[in-house]
C-alpha cells in the first residue's frame, strides 16, 4: 500500500451500507456472545476452583491494569477509519504509536507496582502486576492493517480472533486452576488471550511494520480527547474498587468483583458489540442533523429493547442462579448482584452517544463527560462506602448512572436537538413490558423461585423471556406498528418464509 493509494470509497457511496452495518452489529453480537460464553464457563470453573479471596486478590491487581491502561488507550483503529485516505506512513504510525505506548506502559507498571502493593499491604501484587502488565502491552502492537476490514464494515475475522483467543486463554487458565488451584491460572489466561489474539491478527492482516511518525498529526487531535477522556473514565469505572480494596477484606472485595463482572455481562454481549460498525454507519448520517437524531433514537430503542429485559431478569434470577452456577460459597454476592444488575440499563439508554460523536468529530465531549462523572462519582462513593461498605458502593453506582444518563442525554441534545423528554419516554414500550416480565416473575410460586435447581432457574427465565416478548409485540400492536426493532424483526421473518416457499415451489 502507498502513501498515494485511495482507500476504499467511504461507506457513503456504497450502496446497503445499513444492511451491512446491521450484519455487522449481527456478527460481532454473536462473536461477543461466544465470547463471553468462553469467559462465563472460565469464570464458573475458576469459581468453583479457587476462592473468593482469590478473586479478590486478582481484581486489586487488575485495577491498577485497567486504569494505566486506560490512560494510556488512544483509539488508533476509530482514528484511522475516520479518515478519507489510508496510506502506508498511516499504518506505519499507528504501530509506531502503539510500540511507544506498550514501552511507557511497561515503564509505569514496573514503578508502580512496589507502591500499590505497599498501599494495599500485600506483596503478592508485585509479580501479579509485572505479569498482568503483558495483556494491554499485548492488545496494543495488533496489526494496523486490520483497519481496512472495519472501513468495509466487515468484522467476520473479528469473530474468529476474539473465539480463538478466548478458547486458548479459557483452556490455560483451566488447566491451571484444576492443577495448581492457585490465583494464577486467572492471570495466565488474562495475558493469554491478547497474546493469541495478536498472532491471529497478523495472519488475518499481514503486515510488515517500519518504525516512524510521519502521519501523527493524522491521529494527534482525536487521540487526544479521547485519551484522557478514557483516563477519567476509567478511574471512575474502578473507583469502586479501588476504594474498597482499602476498606474491606480480599473475600468480601472478591464477592464484589464477582457480582460487578456478572452484572456487565449483558451490556458487553448485547450492547458494546454495536459500538464498532455504529461509528461507520454514522459517518454516513453526519451531514443530516435529522437522520443523525432519527438514527441515534431507533438505536438507543433498539439496544434497550435487547438488553433491558436481559439485566432485570439477571436482578431477578440472581437468588437461584448463583448458588446454582457457582456454588454456595458465593451466595454472599447475591444481594449485590441484585442491585448492580441494573446500574448499566441507564448506562445503555445513551450509549449511541459515542458512535455519534466520534463520527462528527466532537470527542471533545467525551471530557465534559468524563469530568462530570468523576466529579459526581468519587466524591459521591467516598461518603456512602465509608458510611456503608459495599451497600453503599451499589447504591453509589445506580445513583451515578442515572445521573449522568441525564447528563449525557443534555449532550445528545446538543448534537441533535432531540429534546430530554423525548429520550426519556422514546422506549417506553420496553419499559412496560420489562416492569411487566419482572411483576410476572416475582408473582412465580415460591416453589419455582426458592427451588436452587437448573430446572426451576430454566422455567423463570424462559416464562420472563416468553412474557415479555408478548408484551412487547401487543404493545408495539396497539400502538400502530411503528418503525423498531418488532417492525424489522417482522420484515426478517416475512422475507425468509417467503424465501422458503418460493424455493419449495
Amino acid at each position: 500500500m502507498t502513501d498515494e493509494a485511495r482507500a476504499a470509497p467511504r461507506q457513503a457511496d456504497q450502496p446497503g451500507v445499513g444492511s451491512r452495518t446491521a450484519g455487522s452489529v449481527a456478527w460481532l453480537m454473536a462473536s461477543r456472545l461466544m465470547a463471553r460464553g468462553i469467559d462465563f464457563i472460565t469464570l464458573v470453573v475458576l469459581a468453583r476452583t479457587l476462592s473468593p479471596a482469590d478473586f479478590g486478590l486478582i481484581s486489586v491487581a487488575m485495577t491498577l491494569i485497567f486504569i494505566v491502561e486506560a490512560v494510556s488507550e488512544l483509539p488508533i483503529s476509530q482514528s484511522l477509519v475516520r479518515l478519507d485516505t489510508i496510506g502506508r506512513s498511516h499504518l506505519d504510525t499507528a504501530f509506531t504509536i502503539g510500540l511507544i505506548r506498550g514501552g511507557l506502559l511497561a515503564s509505569v507498571f514496573a514503578i508502580a507496582a512496589f507502591p500499590f502493593s505497599w498501599i494495599y499491604q500485600d506483596a503478592r501484587l508485585v509479580p501479579l502486576i509485572l505479569f498482568l502488565a503483558l495483556s494491554p502491552i499485548t492488545r496494543g502492537l495488533q496489526s494496523p492493517a486490520m483497519v481496512q476490514f472495519a472501513r468495509r464494515i466487515d468484522f467476520r475475522r473479528d469473530l474468529i480472533i476474539e473465539i480463538v483467543s478466548k478458547l486458548c486463554g479459557f483452556s490455560l487458565a483451566t488447566v491451571l486452576a484444576v492443577t495448581t488451584h492457585s490465583y494464577w491460572a486467572i492471570a495466565a489466561g488474562t495475558v493469554a488471550t491478547p497474546i493469541v489474539a495478536m498472532v491471529q491478527s497478523y495472519l488475518f492482516a499481514p503486515f510488515r511494520p517500519r518504525i516512524g511518525l510521519r502521519r501523527w498529526r493524522s491521529f494527534a487531535g482525536f487521540l487526544g480527547w479521547a485519551s484522557v477522556a478514557q483516563a477519567l473514565g476509567a478511574l471512575s469505572w474502578q473507583s469502586d474498587k479501588l476504594i474498597l480494596g482499602r476498606l474491606i477484606g480480599k473475600a468480601d472485595l472478591g464477592h464484589f468483583s464477582m457480582a460487578a463482572d456478572l452484572s456487565s455481562v449483558p451490556e458487553q454481549v448485547l450492547v458494546a458489540p454495536a459500538m464498532r460498525p455504529l461509528m461507520a454507519g454514522f459517518v454516513t448520517m453526519r451531514e443530516s442533523r435529522d437522520r443523525m437524531a432519527n438514527a441515534y433514537l431507533r438505536i438507543s430503542q433498539t439496544l434497550l429493547t435487547i438488553a433491558a429485559p436481559a439485566m432485570t431478569g439477571m436482578s431477578l434470577v440472581a437468588a437461584q442462579a448463583v448458588p446454582v452456577v457457582l456454588g454456595a460459597h458465593w451466595v454472599s454476592a447475591v444481594p449485590l448482584l441484585q442491585w448492580l444488575a441494573l446500574a448499566p440499563i441507564f448506562v445503555v439508554w445513551v450509549s449511541p452517544l459515542d458512535p455519534m460523536a466520534m463520527a462528527m468529530d466532537r470527542t471533545s465531549l467525551f471530557f465534559r463527560q468524563r469530568i462530570v462523572e468523576v466529579a459526581i462519582k468519587i466524591p459521591l462513593l467516598l461518603t456512602l462506602i465509608s458510611a456503608y461498605g459495599m451497600a453503599g458502593a451499589v447504591i453509589g453506582r445506580l445513583a451515578t448512572n442515572l445521573i449522568l444518563m441525564v447528563v449525557t442525554m443534555g449532550y445528545v441534545r446538543q448534537l441533535t436537538g432531540l429534546g430530554i423528554v423525548r429520550q426519556l419516554v422514546g422506549p417506553w414500550r420496553v419499559i412496560v413490558a420489562t416492569l411487566v416480565m419482572a411483576a410476572v416473575i416475582r408473582s412465580l410460586p415460591d416453589a419455582i423461585r426458592q427451588d436452587l435447581s437448573i430446572t426451576a432457574m430454566a422455567t423463570t427465565v424462559l416464562c420472563g423471556a416468553f412474557v415479555y416478548v408478548v408484551t412487547l409485540a401487543a404493545l408495539w400492536l396497539a400502538s400502530g406498528r411503528p418503525d423498531g426493532i418488532e417492525q424489522m424483526v417482522v420484515t426478517r421473518v416475512g422475507g425468509l418464509t417467503r424465501r422458503r416457499r418460493n424455493q419449495a415451489a
